[in-house]
This record gives structure tokens, C-alpha cells and sequence, in this order.
């Protein structure tokens, strides 16, 4: 074959692969690893010329698969991503490109995919103060304390005081926790099953338990 030929021919073949279709050309692929977020993906695959958020938009969409919900933030190690030509990514406009990253972000601080959180979820509630380790003779003077504060009116300091004595192992704080949450009272709501524990406590401490009068039951 001549020099002119052989020319001709490699020409030919050129403008053949040219004009295939991007996707029919020899794909790149990055597989995630551990640490591995789409905005590093985008950083390192980056191609000369496109901003970062045109990478970022680019990859997203041609792997949508890959992130469970479209949350940008979910991605498991050993998925193998496609990383578009850069025809594909220069294709969307740099500031639609930057809106949509903003988009993707938004969505992807709401919570987690398929279980967003409702509106007006409330705060969870504050673990209560641990109690202060108290010794057998610390126990009884809180008891004699919650004694006193109870005969002034104070049912809040007074169940404060049963319930630290109470905790720490005295057998009469636990009875007195018992008969409150019996019957309730300012400091706490009336709780069946929490004076039942306490009665128990203070009954496994050698207290004697008055037994209740029979409860009235609704048919």
C-alpha cells in the first residue's frame, strides 16, 4: 500500500471514531474508596477548563445510581463511577451548574434518604442530672431532709431529696418514692409501674410495704 494510501486510510479512521457518540468511546471510571466523598472525585478527575461544580453535576448525573435518593452524601466503597468526557461536563452552564450543586446540597442536609425528618420533630429531651453517689448516713439525712421540705410545702425539693436518698439505697426513701408515685403530685405524675418498682426496692431493703387498698377497675 502506498504512503498516500496508508494516509488516506488513517485519516478516515480518525474522522470515523470523531464522530462516534461519546458514550461509544472508551469510557473513564474512578472507583470509590474509603474516605472517598463526590467533591474529592471531582477534584482529582477534574478536566481542564470546567469548574469544580460542572464536575461535580456531571459525575451525579451520570451515575445517579450510585447515590441512594440522589443524596450526594451516600456512597459505598467499591462502586465503580463513570467520570464524563469533558464535552459532556463543559455541555451545562457553569451557574446552572453551581444551582444545582446548591440543590443537591440542601437535600442532602435534610436527613436520611427515605426517612426525612418531619418538620416539627422536637428536640430530644435532656438526660436527667445523674445522681450524686451518696454514702448510708448521707442517704438518711437526704430522707430526714425530704421529710422536712415536705411538711413546709416544697413537694418538688422533697422528692428531689427521695430520690437521691432513695437512689443511693435507703430503704425508707424508697417506700416514700412508692407512695407518691402512687397517688402523684406536683413534682411527678402518678406512674403505676415506677411505684411498684419502688415499693419493691424498699420491700428487698426490709422496709414493710402498707398493702394498698384494692383499685377500682372499669368494665
Amino acid at each position: 500500500m502506498s504512503l498516500r494510501r496508508c494516509l488516506a486510510a488513517l485519516t478516515l479512521a480518525c474522522m470515523a471514531l470523531a464522530a462516534l457518540p461519546l458514550y461509544a468511546q472508551v469510557a473513564v471510571t474512578h472507583e470509590v474508596r474509603r474516605g472517598d466523598t463526590l467533591f474529592a472525585i471531582a477534584r482529582k478527575t477534574r478536566h481542564d477548563g470546567v469548574s469544580r461544580n460542572q464536575m461535580i453535576w456531571a459525575i451525579w448525573r451520570a451515575n445517579q445510581s450510585a447515590f441512594p435518593g440522589g443524596n450526594i452524601n451516600l456512597l459505598e466503597v467499591g462502586t465503580i463511577l463513570s467520570i464524563p468526557f469533558r464535552e459532556v461536563v463543559a455541555a451545562t452552564d457553569p451557574s446552572d451548574a453551581d444551582r444545582s450543586v446548591r440543590e443537591m446540597l440542601a437535600k442532602a442536609a435534610v436527613g436520611p434518604v427515605a426517612s426525612a425528618k418531619p418538620a416539627a420533630a422536637a428536640v430530644p429531651p435532656a438526660k436527667p442530672a445523674a445522681m450524686p453517689s451518696l454514702n448510708r448516713e448521707e442517704a438518711a439525712r437526704r430522707y430526714r431532709e425530704g421529710e422536712a421540705l415536705e411538711r413546709k410545702g416544697d413537694e418538688q425539693g422533697a422528692f428531689r431529696a427521695y430520690l437521691e436518698s432513695g437512689e443511693a439505697g435507703n430503704g425508707l426513701a424508697q417506700r416514700r418514692l412508692g407512695q407518691i408515685y402512687d397517688k402523684g403530685n406536683s413534682a411527678v405524675q402518678r406512674d403505676y409501674q415506677a411505684s411498684l418498682k419502688w415499693y419493691q426496692k424498699a420491700r428487698a431493703q426490709g422496709v414493710e410495704i402498707d398493702k394498698p387498698p384494692p383499685r377500682m377497675t372499669t368494665r
